[in-house]
């Protein structure tokens, strides 16, 4: 089975171009889990999983916009141990919707510039 690394280098722009999109629509699910108060599977069934993918293609989001990068980054950061809480509070809302505005921009930047 190949790599990713052994892929012609049109197969790994729509891999990676991929790969940020289903990052933002795992992000988008978590949001929606998040406002049904479903912060378990909100964490475990999609923002856990879109964290993973930012840590393989974050860095080609952070070399073509690092100021949107780096957002980005900090907002999984900030969000990560609220979904941990029992409870958490509006700032977690408030940093989803962000993430998700901020998400949809990387896939905007990810479709043109790859």
């Amino acid at each position: 089975m190949p790599t990713v690394d052994s892929l012609p280098i049109e197969q790994k722009v729509a891999f990676r171009r991929k790969s940020v999109q289903v990052m933002r629509d795992l992000f988008d699910l978590s949001a929606l889990m998040v406002s049904v108060e479903d912060y378990q599977k909100a964490k475990d069934n999609f923002f856990s999983p879109a964290q993973k993918i930012w840590f393989m293609f974050g860095g080609t989001i952070k070399r073509l916009e690092p100021g949107l990068g780096n957002q980005i980054e900090s907002h999984i950061n900030a969000i990560n141990p609220l979904l941990d809480q029992a409870a958490p509070n509006r700032a977690l809302t408030a940093s989803l919707d962000e993430l998700k505005r901020l998400m949809a921009s990387a896939v905007t930047i990810s479709d043109a510039k790859l």
